[in-house]
């Protein structure tokens, strides 16, 4: 499925998060056909209309995962995509992923932006209580910005994937929805994430501000 519009002002950056069109599709066959945008994916080749009319056949009616244009202001065009998968998990839980395929658009605050909006709709509106991701250890803005609206390491997977001659390793995440965490930790949140949970629950503050639906 496609997510329903929204619009994130975070941090004097605009962002709309809407569904993909038809139209979109050729953007989506010339980054996704450039190794600079792989180098930050699991993708390996380019891709062509067909595929990407194929991706959008089947996406548009999987009701397990939710997924997002990015489109920042001052940008005609959507420079990334960000999605929730996993959504049939029986425990309320889900994985979340986004690209920024447009380098021009990275360090400008788009993708804390578009974190802000997504984890809010997966808590409130998605009723999820846990939402997982991965970022490849090298990729520390990815991190930083992840663990901004919540996020928490909680493990490190060695040599997970081959770019360029060199292995990589990747962090594995996770982010606690607050008025549910009580579900698995009875006895009092741990250490290691209380500081996450505590800016879960700013994050879904500060999106009730931040976030509109036009």
């Amino acid at each position: 499925m496609f997510g329903v519009t929204m619009v994130v002002s975070h941090k004097e950056q605009e962002v709309v998060l809407r569904a993909f069109s038809k139209d979109d599709l050729p953007i989506l066959v010339k980054n996704f056909s450039s190794m600079k945008v792989h180098m930050h994916t699991k993708g390996m080749f380019a891709q062509t209309l067909e595929n990407e009319t194929e991706w959008y056949e089947k996406r548009r009616v999987d009701p397990s995962c939710c997924l997002w244009a990015i489109q920042p202001k001052g940008s005609d065009v959507p420079i990334g995509v960000s999605g929730i998968h996993e959504l049939s998990n029986r425990e309320n839980s889900c994985y979340s992923g986004i690209i920024i395929w447009d380098p021009a658009w990275w360090g400008k605050g788009v993708a804390s932006a578009a974190h802000l909006g997504r984890t809010m709709f997966a808590a409130n509106f998605l009723n999820r209580f846990t939402i997982r991701s991965t970022v490849r250890v090298v990729n520390e803005a990815s991190r930083k910005a992840l663990e901004r609206v919540g996020y928490t390491v909680w493990g490190e997977e060695p040599v997970d994937d081959y770019r360029g001659g060199e292995w990589l390793d990747t962090y594995h995440l996770i982010w606690f929805r607050p008025n549910a965490v009580s579900l698995f930790y009875r006895n009092g949140i741990p250490e290691k994430y209380r500081a996450g949970v505590e800016r879960a629950a700013e994050t879904l503050e500060i999106a009730k501000k931040e976030v509109v639906f036009p």
